[in-house]
């Protein structure tokens, strides 16, 4: 059983990794603006949204789901 720091490094993201989780959280940030002002409906929130997951991958995303 891994403990501390060794399970810690087996989880880490690299730099791109986060840069990544970054800019999805950046994009999010966005369209929630976006449909708060009645700019997008929820459907083309949801839609846009899938296409942002595929587009920067994030490691994350089932947890923003």
């Amino acid at each position: 059983m891994k403990i501390g720091a060794e399970m810690a490094k087996e989880h880490q993201m690299d730099t791109v990794q986060s840069t990544k989780e970054v800019e999805y959280k950046m994009s999010i940030k966005l369209l929630e603006i976006l449909k708060r002002r009645g700019i997008i409906t929820e459907v083309e929130y949801a839609q846009i949204d899938a296409l942002n997951r595929q587009s920067f991958s994030p490691a994350l995303s089932k947890v923003y789901v």
